[in-house]
């Protein structure tokens, strides 16, 4: 089957859909919890699951699930100590955003760059740091492969040929082949 443009454009980013599961605990007074994933880095996408335990083992039940926030909110408050599972995917970027980036790009590859382009907005964010054992951590690095896929993205878009299919055909009369014919 072939891929989908949103596919072809998170390969392009490699924003891959990630699973996660989280088995956690309610605390008897909430029924609405934040999951790992979620804003405001991250985005869950469709296909989430939330289970409680009973005797039988896990049972699904009817909770609702807020994805751009990462928010699971169960029909009830979970009891103290009583344990609950999430299943879920996440990615970076939504459907919808990745919808808007291909809208704005007009091709995959412009949706590749609209979508570099946003993740280099936030270069403020970025720091670099050191442990208290020494290691060291530049995610100032990653301003620097942002920048160096930006400019791959805008020397492909360059030298995309112009026109479709028609402007070859139409070329061909001029062409003299391998062997000098024409």
């Amino acid at each position: 089957m072939p891929l989908t443009t949103a596919q072809q454009v998170r390969l392009r980013i490699s924003d891959r859909l990630r699973h996660a599961d989280e088995v956690r605990h309610g605390d008897g007074s909430a029924s609405a919890f934040k999951l790992a994933q979620g804003a405001p880095f991250s985005v869950l996408n469709s296909g989430a699951s939330a289970f409680v335990p009973t005797t039988a083992g896990w049972s699904g039940t009817g909770a609702t699930f807020e994805t751009a926030l990462g928010l699971v909110t169960f029909s009830s408050v979970i009891s103290a100590n009583s344990g609950w599972m999430v299943g879920y995917q996440w990615s970076v970027f939504g459907e919808e955003e990745i919808g808007y980036f291909t809208a704005v790009g007009g091709s995959v590859n412009g949706a590749a760059l609209e979508a570099v382009r946003s993740l280099m907005f936030d270069s403020l964010r970025r720091t670099t740091w050191w442990a208290a054992d020494g290691s060291k951590y530049d995610d100032t690095k990653a301003m620097e492969q942002l920048r160096a896929l930006y400019d791959q993205l805008i020397d492909e878009e360059e030298r995309a040929p112009a026109g479709g299919i028609e402007s070859w055909s139409e070329q061909q009369q001029f062409y003299d082949g391998l062997y000098g014919n024409g």
